[in-house]
């Protein structure tokens, strides 16, 4: 476990004053010292001392994985347009084509998401933008039942009528004011999001 009043020194001899991290034991983050703001640091649940990635950071790779998974959508909906054309002028097939477009758009995200954090806790907008998903207790990939918890909780929200993206929207702007700036999405999934 590590020594809050000695920690250990990385990227440029970084010093850690146990008043400066909080600590993550698989439920609510405690903090210890008397600060109770956000920090920037976190301690995992077996002691490991890890430097939390920005809201900027975040956002910035959420925004990457948007452009990217944008580009994919977009090709796929285009096959099933071009698709449709060939459908001779049944308005019918033309709307099961585009459902089926809008549909396979979802598995592409979901997959985007979900197998890149399972497999390596980082999607190429999280890589670009230097921060990586890591499971809170011990560090590790977080695997595939909490990237699918994830990547589950602000996707679900999406499908509320009415208020559905604004739900969404909270569920990534939560990480703000959280003491280990987890988004609700990460703390149902316990996971961190840190830098790398």
């Amino acid at each position: 476990m590590s020594n809050p009043d000695n920690p250990p020194a990385s990227d440029g001899e970084r010093h850690l004053h146990h008043h400066e991290h909080v600590h993550y034991d698989g439920g609510p983050a405690s903090i210890h010292g008397a600060s109770a703001a956000v920090t920037g640091w976190a301690e995992l649940g077996n002691g490991e001392v890890v430097e939390l990635a920005s809201p900027g950071a975040r956002f910035g790779a959420r925004i990457l994985d948007c452009i990217a998974v944008t580009i994919i959508v977009i090709g796929v909906i285009l096959l099933g347009v071009f698709g449709a054309a060939g459908v001779s002028g049944s308005d019918g097939a033309s709307a099961a084509v585009f459902v089926t477009s809008v549909l396979v758009g979802a598995a592409v995200f979901l997959l985007y998401e979900v197998v890149q954090i399972a497999l390596w806790g980082q999607t190429l907008g999280k890589r670009a933008s230097n921060v990586k998903v890591v499971n809170a207790v011990n560090g590790g990939v977080p695997g595939w039942g909490k990237a699918i918890g994830r990547w589950a909780i602000p996707g679900l929200l999406w499908l509320i009528p009415f208020v559905g993206p604004l739900l969404t929207g909270l569920c990534y702007l939560s990480l703000v004011w959280d003491r280990v700036r987890q988004g609700w999405h990460d703390r149902s999934a316990g996971t961190l999001v840190v830098r790398t």
